[in-house]
């Protein structure tokens, strides 16, 4: 690798950890959100003013213009928060999926998801980052082993060109690279 390419992937890296942070705190003022409200709710019922049990397909949390800004649903073995900007366009989602894994998504006014939270369907967690167009462009997860693995991708995603990072525990670090060509080498 070039000294000049050093440089911009430090830059790149350092974008990164910038946008972990913002989702962390996104992630946590909702979190927050949720607790706070769960929080209400067991003290109404434990007070005795409300009923003992509420059914609902679907709760609305309105803004004060009427437009709808947190719903609550549950589609079958499927629920879901959904949290709307005052416009309505739908902003972040955290949902339950397949056989339970839950899902943090965020999405930008076009309703592409820009950012998503989870768990694979092994059970491992992991963040993704797309860009404008809807394409993976870097991810973080941790494998079945609990190896951290660390990518980056070109507008192709996936098939593109990409660098990847993990940390074996049997091997130590290895950097594993794609060209533009489809040329794959890496770096023990």
């Amino acid at each position: 690798m070039g000294e000049k390419a050093v440089p911009e992937v430090e830059e790149r890296l350092r974008q990164l950890e910038r946008q972990v942070r913002e989702l962390r705190m996104t992630s946590l003022a909702g979190a927050v959100g949720v607790v706070a409200l769960c929080l209400f709710l067991l003290f109404r019922i434990l007070s005795g003013s409300i009923p003992d049990e509420i059914r609902a397909k679907l709760i609305a949390v309105m803004y004060e213009d009427g437009k709808p800004g947190i719903l609550l649903a549950a589609g079958k073995n499927h629920p879901r928060f959904l949290f709307r900007d005052p416009e309505g366009n739908l902003r972040a989602v955290f949902e339950l999926q397949g056989e339970g894994r839950p899902v943090l998504s965020f999405l930008d006014q076009e309703r592409h998801y820009r950012a998503t939270f989870g768990l694979s369907e092994e059970g491992d967690p992991g963040i993704a980052f797309w860009d404008n167009d809807y394409r993976l462009r870097a991810n973080f997860k941790i494998a079945g082993g609990g190896e951290p693995a660390l990518g980056l991708f070109s507008r192709e995603g996936e098939q593109g060109s990409s660098a990847v990072l993990y940390l074996s525990d049997e091997r130590g670090p290895i950097l594993s690279m794609r060209d533009a060509e489809g040329q794959d080498w890496s770096i023990p």
